[in-house]
């Protein structure tokens, strides 16, 4: 029977009819199956060696559901030109579903600010340079100059000036001191902040956000976030790699014992490392850059 109908049948349909006599055979394994499905899921998101983005996964009926119903009305040819594959159509469909989501503001906050598509690029890399590297993610890697390029065209631009020469950091409870004389974090944004007329307009115009509010609040502000993200790259305990988005904003020198809310004193830390930092398990002890 069922050899007569996957002639008649396109794949689709015949998937469902058998899904159907499965069910009428076996009613009462229903519920196990379920558990057996429920138990699979999986979605693996992995960034390979070529720059590409492997994607792979099993997902429940009704998520799979959700999932196809909402890349449908993406993935429709754009016009009789449109040579893309269906692979290719349903990957642009995913994306773009995803920068959508992005966009409209709803998804819960990450590391206490609204999740965004976070890439850093130096300056002569995006004015164009030749041979020069594009950009980093927080999650894929290098991105190539002129994607970053064409993301810039329509996105909002953070100016963050970056000094690379590191500081040491002392421990939790103390203070933290510049590694050489000459590399006080006031000298350090006092030359950041002249860099600031040898940018074009672009860049060099926008307003500043104050990095450094002291007692005003203890709450780290988005600018100090962004600021933080570009400048540790995501979690500082030793030995630790999560990324920004899995990091929360720590007081060096706590709140409570009198630190401020200035960037010097402010470091990423990831749950864990946040957690055993303030419980008295771990000291920090990390040698960091300096940025304004």
């Amino acid at each position: 029977m069922l050899l007569e109908t996957a002639r008649r049948l396109d794949p689709p349909t015949l998937r469902k009819v058998v899904t159907y006599l499965h069910e009428v055979a076996d009613l009462g394994s229903a519920d196990e199956r379920v558990r057996r499905q429920h138990e699979r899921r999986g979605l693996w998101v992995s960034p390979t060696l070529t720059g590409m983005v492997a994607v792979d996964g099993l997902l429940e009926p009704e998520a799979g559901e959700v999932l196809l119903t909402a890349l449908e009305p993406l993935a429709r040819p754009a016009s009789a030109e449109d040579d893309r594959s269906g692979a290719q159509r349903r990957a642009d469909a995913l994306g773009e579903l995803a920068r959508r989501q992005l966009e409209g503001g709803r998804l819960p906050n990450s590391g206490g600010v609204r999740p965004q598509v976070t890439v850093t690029v130096d300056h002569a890399s995006l004015l164009g340079g030749a041979g020069l590297p594009g950009a980093n993610s927080d999650w894929v890697g290098p991105l190539p100059g002129e994607n970053v390029r064409r993301l810039a065209c329509d996105a909002a631009v953070t100016r963050v000036l970056v000094s690379r020469h590191p500081i040491e950091d002392q421990d939790d409870g103390g203070d933290h001191h510049p590694a050489q004389p000459d590399t006080a974090p006031g000298d350090l944004a006092a030359r950041l902040h002249a860099a600031v007329a040898l940018l074009p307009p672009a860049l060099g115009g926008a307003p500043t956000q104050p990095l450094e509010v002291g007692r005003a609040t203890r709450v780290v502000s988005p600018s100090q976030r962004t600021a933080l993200a570009v400048r540790d790259g995501g979690c500082r305990f030793p030995g630790c790699a999560r990324p920004p988005a899995w990091c929360e904003a720590h007081h060096r020198r706590h709140w409570l014992h009198g630190g401020p809310t200035d960037l010097n004193n402010l470091v990423l830390l990831c749950r864990a490392h946040h957690r055993a930092v303030h419980e008295g398990h771990q000291p920090l002890h990390r040698r960091r850059p300096a940025a304004a």
